[in-house]
Order: structure tokens, then sequence, then C-alpha cells
């Protein structure tokens, strides 16, 4: 470290604030008002100023640490690409630090600390839309960042199509003789998240459009992802005379609701109703459940390999990789009685 670095005391200096505060930015952020925290984190960025333990890492060319930031971090969905993303980082003895967020507030937070630290060698961003100020302090960091499920222009990304995911199932479905589909997820309502449930149900909507069907109202629901909340929906629903002949739900974990109210009610499956999941969760072999691929695993490796490259050649272009979504087909649909297919 050169002799006349800069160091808390005088980004406290700079900041007019205490070094418990600056300390606290750094390692604490949600405990520091917005105001304080982007005067400290200005003082930060004038000065050049590198925590200790960052000079050290410096020094070494590495942290050996990638972020991952995401929302919902208990879904196995998450648990699933977060073992993608292991099975390439361990192999190079890196060490995960996951972020988990519940609000947009908190992630500006973790990206100021992130940006303004330089605590980790890269960052993978799953699901969340960033706002452009965001995005913007990630680009002036010069961490090496890819986004999972949504494109960011100047940045590289591993992303589906929600959309083309529920026209994926809406075709499976129709060319199987289904022609009165029904809808069930949870509903896309934090602002800081892709809104992938009301995607994919624009894409299944679309697809029987054309062909002179309409996903009624009364055989469509969005909701709460509570099990209380799913379960009422999913109850109502299933509880009309007038039931949908198949079902996409928006996740996997609410297809298996659908399958174990519809049991209890005595609503067969496939032979009442046709029903299939989204992402293809290890368990859906298991419980035969058809469902739409998103290649969870394959999306976390690509995403572990992308920061890799970008580690090495800083200066590439983004690259941008889709994941093509495919229908497994299991015991949860079948050709529909009657059907001419």
């Amino acid at each position: 470290m050169p002799q006349n670095a800069a160091t808390i005391y005088d980004v406290a200096k700079k900041a007019q604030v205490s070094p418990a505060t600056v300390s606290r930015v750094l390692n604490e952020p949600s405990k520091v008002n917005a105001v304080k925290r982007d005067t400290v984190l200005a003082a930060i960025a004038s000065l050049h100023f590198i925590p200790k333990a960052a000079a050290v890492a410096n020094a070494r060319q590495s942290y050996k640490k990638i972020g991952v930031i995401a929302p919902f971090f208990t879904q196995p969905s998450f648990m699933q690409r977060l073992r993608g993303i292991s099975s390439v980082l361990s192999g190079h003895h890196y060490e995960i630090v996951v972020y988990s967020i519940e609000s947009q507030e908190e992630m500006l937070e973790y990206i100021d600390m992130l940006s303004g630290s330089r605590r980790v060698d890269g960052l993978i961003v799953l699901c969340l839309e960033p706002t452009d100020t965001m995005l913007s302090k990630l680009r002036e960091s010069e961490i090496p960042v890819c986004f999972v499920e949504s494109n960011k222009e100047g940045f590289d990304s591993v992303s589906i199509d929600n959309e083309a995911g529920g026209k994926c199932a809406a075709e499976f479905l129709f060319n199987r003789g289904y022609r009165k589909p029904g809808f069930v997820g949870e509903s896309s309502n934090k602002t800081y998240a892709v809104p992938a449930t009301e995607e994919r149900l624009k894409g299944f909507t679309k697809y029987f459009a054309k062909h002179g069907i309409s996903v009624l109202p009364n055989h469509t629901w969005l909701g709460e992802l509570t099990d209380q909340k799913v379960d009422e929906g999913i109850s109502g629903l299933l509880s009309q005379e007038d039931l949908p002949d198949c079902i996409l739900a928006s996740s996997d974990l609410i297809a298996i609701r659908v399958m174990k109210l519809a049991k209890i009610k005595g609503i067969r499956i496939p032979e009442d109703i046709a029903v299939v999941g989204f992402d293809n969760l290890d368990f859906t072999e298991y419980l035969n459940l058809t469902t739409v691929s998103q290649e969870l695993d394959e999306s976390g490796r690509t995403a572990a390999e992308l920061i890799l490259e970008r580690q090495r050649d800083p200066g590439r272009t983004a690259r941008k990789v889709h994941i093509q979504l495919r229908v497994i087909e299991r015991a949860t649909t079948g050709t529909k009685a009657g059907s001419t297919i």
C-alpha cells in the first residue's frame, strides 16, 4: 500500500462522521440512514479509500469470494441455481457469499456496500430488477457482474423468456386437446424482482387467444405466496362447478399444491384436470409432474463461468446467454379424452 493511502479516519473527517459510522457503512449499511450513507460513500470514492482487508486482498489480486444477491433465497429454485454456481466456483476455490434482499432499499444498500468496499471478486444477480442508479454504481465499481433471468445492457447475462415459457406450456396442452385452460401462481408484487408469473401468464394467454380460446377470470388465480393464501386460492378455483381441463402453475411448488388439493376434492389428474408446473425442480421427477424446464443448474453454472471469464478478460464484450425452455412430459398430463389430436 502507498504510504499516503487514505484511512478510515480520513474518510470520517471528509464525511464529517465518526469512524464507527464509516465502519457501519462498509459492514452494515442498513443501519445507516440513506443520506449519511451516500455522504460516506462519496467520501470513500473521492479519497479512493480501500479498507484494510480489501487492500490485503488486492495485494493478492483476489478476494476468492463471489457474491450472489437474490430475493426468495430459501426457494428451491434458488438453491438449485446456487448448486450450479457452486459446482463451478468450488473447483476454483471460491467462497460464495449470499446476500438476501426483501426490498428495493436493501438491494441499493448491498450494491452501495459492494461497490464501495470491493469485498468480492464478482457478483451474480438472480431474478432482480435494479434501477438505473444501481446499474450505474455497478458499472463504476468495475466488479464483474452477471445477471440471471434478466438482460441488462453492458453486463453479462443468463436469461430466459418467461413469456415464451407460458406459450410453450400452452402449445403443449393445446396440442393434446385441452381447450379450457387455467392458471395459478404467486403475484409478482415486488418491484425489485423480475415479474416472472405475469410474463408466464401473458404467454399462456396469448397462445390460447390465437386459437380463439380465453383463459377465463374464474379459471385464474394470482395471489400472495403463503401456504394459506395459495391453498385458499387454489381451493376456491377447484370448488367451482365449471372447472378448467388443464392448469399451468407458475412454479412446481404451486403445482404440487394443485395436485394435493385436487386429490382431497376427488378431482383426478390428469383425467379431469391436467397439471403443468414450471422450473423442473429435482422432486418433480419423483412426483411424475409435467413441467417447463428452465435448466436451473445449467443457468447457475453458466453465470459462474461468465464471471470467471470476465475476471480473466475484463475488456471483452458482454455475453448474453439465452436458456432454451422446454416441456418435460410426465404423468400429470395426457391426451384429452375425446380429442381428435
